[in-house]
């Protein structure tokens, strides 16, 4: 993993930390608990150790109650204007 992907590991997971506790506030354990989400593999996923892989991505989002694509907008939202997951094409 070259430094710009680490960088986004690290931005995407404390986004994917921050999300967690705010909107449903729960401890990284019990998230995992009730998503089916290896703790440690949540908790690599968050300290931006492992890239997340998709059917994990899909398990946090529905965590949400959000489809992907509404995780993946809740993430931007939350990364520094310097890193972005859609370009503004895609709005």
């Amino acid at each position: 993993m070259n430094e710009l992907e680490r960088k986004y590991c690290v931005e995407v997971g404390h986004a994917i930390r921050t999300l967690r506790t705010e909107i449903a506030q729960k401890s990284a354990c019990m998230f995992s608990y009730e998503n089916d989400i290896p703790k440690s593999t949540m908790t690599r996923i968050e300290r931006g150790e492992n890239e997340a892989q998709l059917v994990t991505l899909k398990k946090i989002a529905e965590g949400f109650g959000w489809s992907m694509e509404e995780l993946f907008r809740n993430i931007e939202q939350k990364l520094p204007p310097n890193l972005k997951i859609f370009s503004e094409e895609h709005y």
